[in-house]
Formats: structure tokens, sequence, C-alpha cells
């Protein structure tokens, strides 16, 4: 299965596809619905008990108890853009932005 973009990014807004629960769902959110975002190193759930190593970004949500998760693994050729898209959107929005991907480098 191909993987397609889930984030649309705008100067105050990003839209996202979250895949995560049982029916997919869009999320319009302007920047103050948005306290942080972290890259990290994560392991990705697989079919039921097993789980592979990943970059994970982590987009904690105003008002909802989980956040929206990304995965490296099944994002493919957009996770990049993503990483590169959310990091200036955080900096010119004054999101606190957990880097620890950078790092790495």
């Amino acid at each position: 299965m191909a993987a397609k973009n889930k984030i649309s990014f705008d100067k105050t807004e990003i839209c996202v596809l979250d895949e995560s629960g049982k029916r997919p769902m869009i999320f319009n959110l302007t920047y103050d619905k948005i306290p942080s975002i972290q890259f990290d190193h994560a392991t990705m759930p697989v079919m039921g008990i097993f789980k592979k190593p990943t970059d994970r970004i982590m987009i904690q949500v105003r008002n909802r108890e989980q956040p929206i998760f990304l995965y490296r693994l099944k994002e493919e050729q957009y996770f990049d853009e993503y990483i590169t898209g959310l990091r200036k959107f955080a900096k010119e929005n004054k999101i606190t932005l957990h880097d620890y991907l950078a790092e790495k480098k």
C-alpha cells in the first residue's frame, strides 16, 4: 500500500490525516491548538504483538487525550517533508519542538 501525504501546511494552520483509530479523522489545527511537537526514535506496533524500531512524529493537540503519531515506516517518502515542514511551522508559530532526531546527525 503506497503512502499518501497526510499533512498539509498553511502559515498558521496544519491539516493532519490521522489513521490510527478505527476510522480516519482529519484535524484542522491552528497553531494555538498545538502545545508541542516531538520527533524521536520509537517502536511501531506491527501485527499486534510485534514492534519495529522507527522514527516518530508526535503532535500534541489541546483538549485531545491521545497525541497524533506518524511513523517513518508507514509514511515512506513523505516523512522527511513532514519533519522539515513541522520544524518551520513550529519555529514560525512559537510551538515547543522537542527534536531528538536532529541529534542523530
